[in-house]
């Protein structure tokens, strides 16, 4: 809201160009975790005596971070050399989420109040704080036949056709699968012993080396797609349960799911893709 002041004031207004609420996929709720958001770009490592004044890890970059309030959103507010779309990366050195990239497209004109909020979906990691009784699968999916890690996987888990999970692969190629409560549905009676059989897909970009052997150095996350979602229409690239189009690997295992357990027992092999 603009105020219109005596002559004698001076008046300073701050537009939103693009407001990010980060959501928890799998509890559905705002991620209370910081995340590093920042503008998306290839980061320049921090001289080692300014990343030891500020208390920054190792690896710690200097890529322009978003601001983040105490509400757990990210601003981004009009400036002069704010353009569209604005390309962001998000990471979490914890490893409780798994980094995305994204493109949002925002209104030309800073008065047209919508779409300026994006509520994008983190998906757990490595070091995500499980719930006990979750049911659900650590895996490492790998490419046949160099053995190197799947970077950046989408799996998706189905029961009878429906939708049960999504998890998301990180640069290693691990990936926590934890299945929905309707997972277990039209279960008349608890089997003995108690599972039930999934199919799970994972889906990946063709494998390739970057065009600067030296970029994976510079920036662990090279090769992480940009995903860009539309100004208008639905929004299916927020949610985070759909690939992004560059995914056109795919390989489905079936797999036994022990109710209220997380399986971290499969071997790599059942997850190769070629």
């Amino acid at each position: 809201m603009s105020v219109t002041l005596p002559a004698r004031y001076s008046k300073s207004v701050t537009r939103l160009a693009l407001g990010v609420e980060p959501l928890d996929a799998l509890r559905g709720q705002r991620a209370g975790a910081r995340l590093d958001v920042s503008f998306d770009g290839e980061p320049l490592p921090m001289v080692d005596v300014l990343r030891r004044q500020r208390g920054l890890p190792r690896g710690a970059d200097v890529l322009e971070r978003v601001p983040r309030h105490h509400s757990c959103r990210y601003v981004v507010v009009w400036r002069t050399g704010i353009g569209s779309p604005v390309d962001l990366r998000v990471d979490d050195r914890t490893r409780r989420f798994v980094p995305r990239r994204l493109s949002y497209v925002v209104p030309a004109d800073p008065a047209v109040t919508s779409p300026r909020v994006r509520r994008p979906a983190f998906y757990p990691g490595a070091a995500y704080d499980v719930a006990s009784g979750a049911t659900g699968l650590r895996g490492r999916a790998t490419w046949k036949p160099s053995g190197r890690p799947v970077r950046w996987a989408r799996v998706e888990a189905r029961r009878n056709g429906a939708r049960v999970g999504v998890a998301h692969g990180d640069e290693r190629g691990e990936f926590l699968l934890l299945l929905r409560p309707e997972a277990s549905t039209g279960l008349t009676e608890l089997p003995d012993p108690p599972q039930i059989e999934v199919d799970v897909t994972v889906r990946a970009a063709p494998e390739g080396p970057p065009a600067d052997p030296g970029l994976p150095a510079r920036d662990p996350l090279w090769d992480l797609p940009l995903e860009q979602a539309p100004l208008a229409g639905i929004d299916l690239v927020s949610p985070g349960d759909v690939p992004p189009p560059g995914h056109t690997r795919s390989l489905t295992r079936e797999v036994t799911f022990r109710l209220g357990e997380l399986r971290s027992d499969m071997p790599e092999s059942e997850f190769l893709l070629t």
